[in-house]
């Protein structure tokens, strides 16, 4: 069972973005930058290529409405949409997962750093304190507010 699959469950704690039948979207425990969301289909495989057609749509949709809603509520002005597809592609969970990780402008040489820093945590996770989940929460809210229907 992934990390994913714990979320989804309910057995680990969520900040969620979005939620239906097919897939949820939830804060990323540790972002690239604010409001970087992971966008993951409830069905519990490693790439894309065993999800059906239909799902794989559905899972860009869902991340374009939350990229449309980094704009609407935080202000971003750009996403990166990344997705390791598979272990060769240095997949650190095996269910496949959207990243939508908006960019604010002028904030390459902090994203860049980031992006080092988020994969480290990978190898050496940190316990996330309090106030670092109140303001996943805060942004989940936000984002979840924004209109996801564009």
């Amino acid at each position: 069972m992934t990390v994913f699959d714990q979320l989804i469950a309910g057995s680990l704690p969520a900040h969620w973005v979005h939620q239906d039948d097919c897939c949820v979207a939830f804060m990323d425990i540790h972002p690239m930058s604010p409001g970087h969301v992971l966008v993951v289909p409830r069905r519990s495989v490693a790439t894309l290529a065993e999800l059906d057609a239909d799902t794989r749509s559905h899972l860009f949709e869902v991340a374009h409405r939350v990229a449309h809603a980094q704009r609407q509520a935080l202000g971003s002005l750009a996403q990166h949409f990344l997705i390791n597809d598979g272990k060769a592609a240095s997949q650190s969970v095996p269910h496949v997962h959207i990243h939508v990780i908006p960019r604010y402008g002028n904030d390459t040489l902090h994203t860049v750093g980031r992006m080092l820093w988020h994969v480290a945590t990978l190898a050496v996770p940190k316990r996330v304190g309090e106030s670092k989940r109140r303001l996943l929460q805060k942004q989940a809210d936000m984002l979840a507010s924004a209109r996801l229907d564009q």
